[in-house]
């Protein structure tokens, strides 16, 4: 399990139908919310260049009064992820390509540690443009192509509908919406009439009628 100490490094936080609890090292302590955490890291390859990436980790569970941030290696393995390392790297891999690494707290402790940045919901969208743009196209096609003002309004109707659903100011044109606003083009003239009732049927049915 993930864990975090400061409750705003939480984005789409929601409460836990059962509230967890989890055993410290001075007490037990009650968990009862969780969320996704975004991070930005720098992953360093055994024989490649290091890039800086954006992971989102998710669920991370609000715990309290935690100084640190915890993460947890069964989440990765549970999310079939790979790990290779000896005493001065970690590295996890997903598709057999390095998506995280981390180094020991200090030189020759068991503790290893990830040097990174939790990111905002602002800062992931100035960054990229995509995040939530992706969530806002995917929300917008599965409700039936709603307009912008009903798609804010989303979280408030809808049950454990996602609570922010930034609308991009930049956005490609919905092909759907376009075309269902579309008016048909005018039919061309045409000089020929039926003689006989059914000679001629205006059908919406592409395959013919037997």
């Amino acid at each position: 399990m993930h864990f975090t100490g400061q409750r705003s490094d939480l984005v789409d936080a929601f409460k836990l139908a059962q509230p967890l609890m989890i055993q410290t090292a001075n007490n037990i302590t009650q968990v009862e919310e969780a969320g996704t955490v975004f991070i930005t890291h720098t992953v360093h390859p055994q024989n490649g260049k290091a890039y800086e990436k954006t992971t989102h980790l998710q669920p991370v569970y609000y715990l309290n009064r935690l100084n640190t941030c915890l993460l947890s290696i069964g989440e990765f393995l549970n999310d079939e992820q790979l790990i290779f390392g000896d005493q001065r790297q970690l590295t996890f891999l997903r598709n057999k390509l390095p998506v995280l690494t981390c180094q020991p707290h200090v030189v020759g402790s068991t503790t290893f540690w990830l040097t990174s940045t939790i990111e905002s919901v602002q800062s992931i969208s100035a960054k990229t443009g995509t995040v939530y743009a992706a969530d806002y196209s995917i929300w917008h096609q599965c409700m039936g192509h709603p307009g912008d003002n009903i798609l804010q309004k989303l979280p408030d109707m809808v049950k454990e509908a996602p609570k922010l659903i930034t609308i991009p100011t930049a956005k490609k044109p919905c092909e759907a919406c376009a075309k269902g606003k579309m008016p048909s083009r005018s039919f061309p003239p045409s000089s020929s009439r039926a003689m006989k009732p059914f000679q001629i049927i205006h059908s919406d049915i592409k395959d013919m009628i037997k």
